[in-house]
C-alpha cells in the first residue's frame, strides 16, 4: 500500500529519500519498497554490476508457484528470526511504528465520515480536507526531512511523537470539549480546531518519518539493516489491519458513552494509543545507553572528505534545468502516467469507508464493520508481496509494471455490476495482488531510467506524482460522493465506479503503447549482450 502509506506510504504508500540533487547510485540499493544502504561499504555495490545482473537473471528459470511460496515463507521466517535477535531498540522502534500506524490509519478511516456527520460539512469539503491533510504530510517530509539531522534523530523522534500526541488528542476531544459552542458546518469553531490540529499533525510527520528511519539506521548493522527496515514496513501494514479488526467494537461501545455514532470515541481511543507509543520511546530509545552500532559518524565524516566538488556546480541556470531529472521525457512519462491507477490508492481512505456505510445497508456485516473491510488491503499486500516477488524475480521490470497496473485496475469494473460482498471482496483481493505486482518494481524502474550519478534525485522526485494524485482526487471525489452515493438518497454507485475504472485503465494502456520507447530494462539487457 504506498498508501502510503500516504505517510506512511511515502505514505511508505511512497518512499522518502534525502538527496542533495546528485550522488552515485552505488550508495543505493532498491529493494522492494525501500531504499536501503548496501550491506557493506566494502562490498561491491549492487547497482555497479547492473548489466551482469540482467544477463544472470535471464539465465535462470522462473520459480514454480510452490517454490515461490516456500521461498516467501522462508524469507519471512528468516526476517522474524533476525528481528528477534536485533537490539531491543529496534524492537522499541517497531512498537512505536505499529502503534502510530494504528492511530494514523484508524484516523484516516473515520475522517471523512466524522467531518460530514459530526462537524456537518459537505462530502466535497470533507474529502478535500482529508486530501489536504495527506498532501501536507508529503510536503512536510520534503521540508523537514533534514531537521532530524540537525536536532539528532533520537531527540527529533521524541519531539515528533509529542506533537502527534497533541494533534490526536485535539482531534479526538475537540467535539466533547467544545460542546454546543463548537457549532457545525464550514468555518465553525469545531471545524477550524479539528482542521488546524490535523495540519499540525501532518507537519509533525515531516519530523517523525525521517527520524524513525534515521534511528533505525543507527541501531542496525550490516546483518540487521534490511530486516529492520522491512519490519517497519510490515508493522505499518499489520497495524492498519489490526486496527480494522478492533475499531468496530470500539465504535459501538463508544456510541453508548458519547450518545452518537461512535466516531468521537474511536478518535479518542486512537489518541490514547499515542501515549503508549511515547512510553515505548522513553523505555526503549530515550533511556537507552547502548552504543548505536550503525551510527556511522566516522564513516560519514570520511565520506564527506572524499566528496569532490561536482562538475555541475558552475553550470548556468539553463544548463542546470537541462540536467534536472524532469528534463528526462521517459522519466516524466513513466512517473506521471501512473497517476490514474494511483487514484485507487487514494480512494482507500477518502472514499471506501463512506461507500461501505452508504451502499451496503443490505449487508450489515460489511456496513457495520466498515473499518475491517476498508483495511483488508494492507494484510493482502503483506501476504502476497513476498510470494509474487519470488515468482517474478526474473521478469522484465517494465513488463511487470504493465501487468501489475492492469491487474490492479481491471477489477474496478466488477463494481459496475452491483454492490455485493462478492464483487467488493473480489475487487479488493485482485486489486491488492496487482499492487503487489507493480508497486515494489516502481522505484527499481526509476533507478534503471536514471543516470548513474542522479539515482537519488530521480527517486526523490518520483514521489511527486503521488502528491499530485492526492490533490487531484481531493478535488473531485467529494462531489462524486454527493452525486452518486449521497446519504439517504437515490444512489448510482455503478456509474461512479465505471468512471473510476476507466480513469485507472489509462495507466496500463499508456504503458503498453509506450513499451518500445520506455522499456529501458530491455535496452540495457541488449546493450549488455552486445
Amino acid at each position: 500500500m504506498i498508501h502510503n502509506n500516504d505517510n506512511h506510504q511515502s505514505e511508505i504508500d511512497g518512499v522518502s529519500t534525502d538527496s542533495q540533487g546528485g550522488g552515485d547510485d552505488d550508495d543505493l540499493v532498491v529493494e522492494g519498497n525501500s531504499i536501503l544502504e548496501p550491506e557493506s561499504r566494502h562490498e561491491k555495490p549492487v547497482s555497479s554490476n547492473k548489466e551482469a545482473e540482467l544477463l544472470d537473471d535471464a539465465s535462470h528459470e522462473p520459480l514454480t508457484f510452490g517454490a515461490a511460496v516456500t521461498k516467501g515463507i522462508r524469507e519471512t521466517l528468516n526476517t522474524l528470526n533476525a528481528f528477534i535477535h536485533a537490539p531491543k531498540e529496534i524492537l522499541g522502534l517497531n512498537i512505536i511504528n505499529i502503534l502510530e500506524g494504528m492511530a494514523y490509519f484508524g484516523t484516516l478511516t473515520y475522517l471523512v465520515l466524522y467531518m460530514h456527520e459530526n462537524i456537518g460539512v459537505s462530502d466535497t469539503v470533507a474529502a478535500f480536507s482529508v486530501s489536504l491533510f495527506t498532501m501536507t504530510i508529503t510536503i512536510s517530509q520534503l521540508l523537514f526531512g533534514g531537521v532530524s539531522d540537525k536536532l539528532g534523530a533520537k531527540r527529533a523522534l521524541g519531539i515528533a511523537l509529542c506533537c502527534l500526541l497533541v494533534s490526536r488528542f485535539v482531534v479526538g476531544f475537540a467535539e466533547p470539549v467544545l460542546g454546543e459552542t463548537g457549532g457545525s458546518g464550514l468555518w465553525s469553531p469545531l471545524f477550524v480546531v479539528v482542521t488546524v490540529a490535523l495540519l499540525f499533525g501532518a507537519l509533525s510527520y515531516g519530523l517523525y518519518q525521517p527520524s524513525i528511519y534515521a534511528v533505525t539506521r543507527e541501531y542496525s548493522d550490516e546483518r540487521t539493516s534490511a530486516v529492520s527496515y522491512a519490519m517497519l514496513y510490515a508493522g505499518m501494514n499489520l497495524g492498519a489491519f489490526v486496527m480494522g479488526l478492533v475499531l468496530p467494537w470500539v465504535r459501538r461501545e463508544s456510541a453508548s458513552v458519547f450518545d452518537n455514532n461512535g466516531y468521537t470515541g474511536s478518535l479518542c481511543f486512537l489518541a490514547f494509543l499515542m501515549i503508549f507509543a511515547l512510553g515505548a520511546y522513553f523505555v526503549f530509545i530515550k533511556r537507552s545507553k547502548a552504543k548505536a552500532p550503525g551510527d556511522g559518524k566516522e564513516s560519514v565524516k570520511e565520506e564527506a572528505k572524499a566528496v569532490e566538488e561536482p562538475e555541475h556546480v558552475h553550470l548556468s541556470f539553463i544548463e542546470r534545468l537541462k540536467r534536472h531529472p524532469l528534463a528526462d521525457l521517459k522519466f516524466d512519462f513513466f512517473i506521471f502516467i501512473l497517476i490514474p491507477v494511483q487514484t485507487l490508492f487514494a480512494y482507500q481512505n477518502i472514499l471506501i469507508p463512506t461507500y461501505l456505510t452508504r451502499c451496503f445497508g443490505d449487508y450489515p456485516t460489511i456496513s457495520d464493520n466498515f473499518e475491517t473491510f476498508s483495511n483488508l488491503n494492507p494484510l493482502i499486500v503483506f501476504v502476497t508481496a513476498p510470494i509474487i516477488a519470488a515468482l517474478t524475480a526474473r521478469a522484465n521490470v517494465y513488463k511487470m509494471m504493465i501487468i501489475g497496473t492492469t491487474v490492479m485496475a481491471l477489477p474496478t469494473f466488477l463494481l459496475v455490476f452491483g454492490q455485493t460482498p462478492l464483487t467488493f471482496l473480489t475487487f479488493v483481493l485482485v486489486m491488492s495482488i496487482g499492487e503487489s505486482m507493480w508497486q515494489p518494481r516502481f522505484l527499481q524502474h526509476v533507478a534503471e531510467i536514471a543516470p548513474k550519478d542522479k539515482v537519488g534525485a530521480y527517486i526523490g522526485i518520483a514521489q511527486l506524482p503521488w502528491f499530485l494524485t492526492k490533490f487531484i482526487v481531493g478535488l473531485y471525489v467529494g462531489s462524486f460522493m454527493e452525486r452518486f452515493i449521497p446519504a439517504g438518497a437515490d444512489q448510482s454507485p455503478e456509474s461512479m465506479w465505471l468512471i473510476f475504472a476507466c480513469i485507472a485503465m489509462v495507466s496500463p494502456v499508456a504503458l503498453f503503447f509506450a513499451r518500445n520507447w520506455c522499456n529501458v530494462t530491455k535496452e540495457k539487457a541488449s546493450q549488455a549482450l552486445g
